[in-house]
């Protein structure tokens, strides 16, 4: 686990292929044997990068060097402060029976992303995701209400804990705790990514195809990609509701572009397109770098081997009497029983609000 668009949007996107001094001459170009850019390769996508910018930069989009060389710093010491008390920051009563998790097995990494940005977020310019809906927040909030109760079945337990998705996975793929690695395959009509979290994979063909019909959804959606010049862009539809990104629903239209910029970077964009749950489309950039790292097997079996035994712990507290009492339903990771509460109290006033 630890190895290692709009008329702005194009505007930005050049001026992050400037900024990173990533565009490279016409004869250094990499080429398949069937003459389309070659985009094979492991490429690790880690990157202290905030997917919004922080507030302490205002109006600022770049880092200068001496900038990014800082905050690298800090980063830095921040991990060895945190290993040096023990690495972790679980509750010490829930102990690894909540996650079980600190710095051995996170893998951030240490690096802003070589776009030199103060955000991922390159559209809208100031670096925020457009506002959602109200649809969307009410979807979000009963998601976590469901989530912080005593689960019926497997159904009602989150499909990140049962490692049936993965949260950095994608699409769209986006840093995380860990395991972000991914490998590009290709051959003639078709392009293969396959990712370290869930060991995911998507075959995808390069001939534009047209989508399945809007009947069939899937995990990961449903992915059509074409060639533009040397950028490979793939549009995604047709997702489940159970694969939400961000508070997406499943009628999102995701459009990602893969432009290798230089021998060892790979420009990754990507535009949220969703009126149902943000009011506006937005767009994300990282420069992702290769690796000489092999991608390795990912085993999950936190929520699939332990998926009985918490549906018995939910059965037996139903016998005592004393099932709606626990708090612990929502691991940490997640907000936990914080994270649950905020959104009941919110789905409460909503319910007030429509019944005045």
């Amino acid at each position: 686990m630890k190895h290692r668009l709009s008329a702005s949007t194009v505007v930005l996107v050049v001026a992050a292929l400037v900024v990173t001094g990533a565009v490279y001459a016409e004869d250094e170009k990499l080429v398949t044997s069937w003459g389309v850019p070659d985009l094979q390769g492991t490429w690790d996508y880690r990157s202290i990068t905030p997917l919004e910018r922080p507030a302490e930069f205002g109006d600022k989009a770049t880092l200068t060097a001496e900038e990014a060389a800082a905050l690298e710093q800090r980063r830095r010491e921040a991990r060895a402060a945190r290993e040096a008390q023990g690495g972790s920051d679980v509750d010490p009563s829930q102990g690894d029976v909540d996650v079980g998790y600190n710095s051995f097995w996170l893998d951030l990494g240490d690096k802003v992303s070589g776009t030199m940005r103060t955000s991922l977020v390159i559209d809208p310019p100031n670096g925020r995701l457009p506002k959602m809906t109200d649809g969307a927040i009410r979807r979000v909030n009963e998601r976590y209400a469901l989530w912080g109760q005593p689960p019926a079945g497997p159904e009602e337990r989150n499909s990140y804990e049962r490692c049936i998705i993965g949260f950095n996975a994608g699409p769209p793929m986006t840093p995380g705790a860990y395991n972000n690695m991914m490998e590009i395959f290709q051959s003639p009509g078709y392009v293969a990514i396959m990712t370290e979290m869930i060991n995911d994979h998507r075959v995808i063909p390069t001939d534009g195809r047209e989508h399945a019909d809007e009947s069939m959804r899937f995990w990961k959606g449903d992915s059509s990609g074409v060639w533009e010049g040397d950028t490979f862009v793939v549009t995604t539809k047709n997702y489940t509701e159970h694969t939400a990104y961000r508070g997406t629903g499943p009628n999102l239209i995701l459009t990602e572009r893969f432009t290798r910029t230089g021998s060892d970077a790979l420009l990754y964009e990507y535009t949220v397109d969703d009126p149902e749950s943000f009011e506006a489309p937005w767009t994300s950039a990282l420069e992702m770098r290769r690796s000489d790292d092999p991608v390795l097997e990912y085993a999950c079996h936190e929520g699939n081997r332990a998926m009985t035994l918490m549906l018995r712990g939910a059965r037996h507290r139903e016998q005592q009497g004393t099932a709606e009492d626990g708090k612990d339903w929502l691991a940490s990771w997640y907000g936990g029983q914080n994270r649950v509460d905020a959104a009941r109290e919110a789905l409460e006033a909503a319910k007030e609000e429509q019944d005045q």
